[in-house]
């Protein structure tokens, strides 16, 4: 695993404690924003047997678990996991375990849904395709998947390219510590593109006013082309 790959996970993992303090969607003052977005997925989700990758601290498996009828929330990093062990420890239709996003044969499955919010950004572009290709093995066919995301924002430290064309960016937690992590910006046509590959059923939308874009597609049960649609919203 690239170096690169094990320092977002490490930081995500230092990070956890301050959390739910620093994370845009958490905020008070963004408190229509993050129960708009959470009732969008547990609308979606309803009734579903969902897997969470990079499930972080809980945030959103606790709201998604509200409405599905199970949930299998992972992260590589056992520290997050055992969060979500005891913020979630009286739902019984969720269940937590320690795996890798990059390698997800041994969870079992078929899922009928599947998420991952403010995780793509992270993801090599050089891995995207053998990543989704993966993922999807251990989903049901026609499966549902969404993915958020930031769209570009302003960012005060250093940014730069790597020689695999994917953004660095510098990361400063409360405590002073410092880590460089990737933090990619796909433009739709790059989403949707890589997911013409792999996936049926496309629908992009992108929320400028709030700052993040949103996928959903199904998994593809035959190689037949997808089509795919774009929404935008202000």
């Amino acid at each position: 695993m690239s170096n690169h790959i094990m320092t977002v996970e490490k930081y995500y993992a230092a990070r956890a404690s301050e959390y739910e303090s620093t994370a845009r969607y958490t905020r008070p003052e963004n408190a229509t924003l993050a129960a708009a977005l959470k009732a969008r997925y547990q609308l979606a989700l309803e009734g579903h047997d969902v897997l969470e990758l990079a499930c972080g601290p809980g945030y959103w498996t606790e709201a998604v678990a509200l409405t599905a009828h199970s949930i299998l929330a992972t992260d590589r990093d056992p520290f997050l996991v055992s969060m979500v062990r005891t913020r979630l420890s009286e739902a019984t239709n969720v269940q937590c375990t320690v795996a890798d996003a990059y390698r997800l044969e041994d969870l079992g499955g078929p899922f009928s849904a599947a998420f991952a919010n403010f995780w793509w950004s992270h993801i090599p572009r050089k891995r995207l395709s053998s990543f989704l290709t993966q993922f999807h093995r251990i989903l049901a066919p026609r499966a549902l998947v969404m993915f958020m995301d930031d769209l570009p924002y302003y960012h005060r430290s250093t940014r730069h390219l790597n020689d695999d064309g994917d953004l660095l960016e510098e990361r400063t937690l409360q405590n002073g510590e410092t880590f460089e992590i990737i933090k990619n910006f796909p433009t739709s046509l790059e989403i949707l593109t890589i997911l013409s590959e792999h996936a049926d059923d496309v629908v992009y939308k992108q929320f400028a006013a709030d700052g993040y874009w949103t996928v959903r597609y199904r998994t593809r049960p035959t190689p037949d082309h997808p089509g795919a649609t774009m929404e935008y919203s202000t």
